[in-house]
């Protein structure tokens, strides 16, 4: 049930990171490409989940919240990765080493943030329908990853 979509979802957040990386790029699509991509994760989360309607109206606004939350950690890995392209053909050791920082400091951040509210889901949705949403979180947000990943080049 994931594949299609996930690869659709992994589609999107690309053109989101390439559109960012861009300093020409105007900042309409990439509005568009992100208003998109939280449209159809949202959709795809609510397929694979198949919440009650009780559950549904406990755990949407969490989920709102949540996204408002990693939203601000998503803007720093854009800055990141504009950084990265930035630097790109003159990448200093230096600089290197700030941009790998200010990712595994990203990723701890991210770390923090889904413990804290995994603790905050458990209370609005049963356990195994919890771990199922960590599930579908973990595809897309690996799917994500691996399109970002091919598109970034290594470091000269």
């Amino acid at each position: 049930m994931l594949g299609t979509r996930t690869l659709t979802i992994a589609l999107l957040a690309l053109a989101v990171s390439q559109a960012t990386a861009a300093a020409d790029q105007a900042a309409d699509p990439l509005v568009a490409a992100t208003d998109q991509y939280s449209r159809d994760r949202r959709r795809l989360i609510a397929e694979n989940l198949q919440l009650t309607d009780a559950e549904a109206k406990r755990f949407w606004p969490l989920y709102e919240q949540f996204e408002k939350d990693l939203y601000a950690l998503t803007e720093k890995r854009r800055a990141t990765i504009a950084k990265f392209g930035e630097n790109y053909e003159s990448m200093t050791d230096a600089m290197a080493k700030e941009i790998m920082l200010e990712r595994v400091n990203l990723e701890e951040e991210r770390m923090r943030l889904r413990r804290a509210y995994l603790h905050r889901f458990e209370k609005v949705v049963p356990v195994k329908k919890l771990a199922r949403y960590i599930q579908i979180e973990s595809k897309i947000r690996a799917a994500v990853e691996a399109g970002i990943a091919e598109e970034l080049p290594l470091i000269k």
